[in-house]
């Protein structure tokens, strides 16, 4: 319904039915290979959440782990020097999150809204105000960003990852830092080194984030993703992981980026249109919706668990 109602008002129209249907082959794929990086951090924003935590820094890290590959030189060289840097890099900056949350016990809305305005600080460190693209001429690299290699990457890290969650016992432990943390001390739990694990894997996640995005958009600047920490909570949050922690749905993850995926993508289309008719332009009302999605999603998710009077 939502992909209707924004190919409607984008004044798109269908001479036959295989118009139709390659058109929306093409839409989806699109639309997939864009959308990975959010994908990918969903994931372990969910996760994140698991553990009743938060990660308001997403945006900021898969910035500057993009804008740290991009200082160096192009060519064959940037798969042995940049990307091993930038997978170790990446790694660091989420297991300083998790050092600052389970260690420091600093909470995580404050910790990694912290580490967001920091790292986006050295993402201006780094690249000044230059836009660099170096990884124009790295052979092979812009097929992370195609449908093929953004569906693989995204597959690996979905079907393999929740095989591994849904039948190990890390799974249990994650969702037991959300449900009650002192009684995940008392039955044995490492909790310090289960959060640092999460807020890792967490960088790990940005690593492959960068470099779908990357890939895809060629160049990158300091301020490249500014807001998609927002877009990743909001389509957990859409997915049915609650905030409190101790509960979520990988799956529900999966089709709450669907939701904002086509969203974004209908404001896009739709405001060709919009920005001729109306008095206000309509990429404008992207915000208005994500606030509006993540209210009412954290208010579904509170009515499903209320028991029934």
């Amino acid at each position: 319904m939502e992909i209707a109602f924004f190919t409607m008002i984008s004044g798109t129209s269908f001479q036959s039915a295989g118009e139709f249907s390659n058109y929306f082959k093409s839409y989806f794929g699109d639309l997939l290979a864009q959308s990975a990086p959010v994908l990918l951090l969903a994931f372990g924003m969910t996760l994140v959440l698991m553990t009743a935590g938060i990660d308001l820094s997403v945006g900021s890290q898969v910035a500057l782990v993009a804008c740290v590959m991009a200082s160096f030189r192009s060519g064959p060289t940037f798969w042995w020097t940049a990307v091993p840097l930038g997978l170790v890099f990446a790694l660091v900056i989420g297991l300083v999150n998790g050092v600052l949350i389970a260690r420091l016990d600093i909470p995580p809305i404050i910790a990694t809204l912290g580490t967001m305005i920091f790292y986006r600080g050295l993402c201006f460190v780094v690249m000044g105000d230059l836009e660099k693209s170096p990884f124009i001429d790295v052979p092979g690299y812009e097929w992370f960003g195609k449908f093929l290699g953004a569906t693989l990457v995204v597959g690996v890290v979905f079907v393999l990852g929740a095989l591994f969650f849904q039948y190990s016992r890390w799974r249990r432990e994650v969702l037991m830092l959300g449900g009650n943390r002192v009684a995940a001390r008392y039955a044995g739990i490492p909790v310090t080194r289960r959060l640092c694990e999460v807020y890792a894997l967490m960088g790990l996640l940005a690593f492959f984030a960068a470099l779908c995005f990357t890939a895809r958009n060629s160049s990158v600047s300091a301020s490249s993703l500014t807001g998609l920490e927002l877009q990743v909570i909001v389509a957990v949050v859409l997915g049915g992981t609650r905030v409190q922690g101790g509960g979520g749905s990988l799956v529900g993850t999966f089709f709450g980026v669907v939701i904002i995926a086509v969203m974004d993508e209908g404001l896009r289309g739709a405001a060709v249109w919009g920005d001729q008719h109306l008095p206000f332009k309509i990429s404008h009302l992207q915000y208005l919706l994500l606030g509006a999605l993540l209210v009412t999603g954290v208010w579904l998710n509170t009515r499903m668990e209320r028991p029934a009077k």
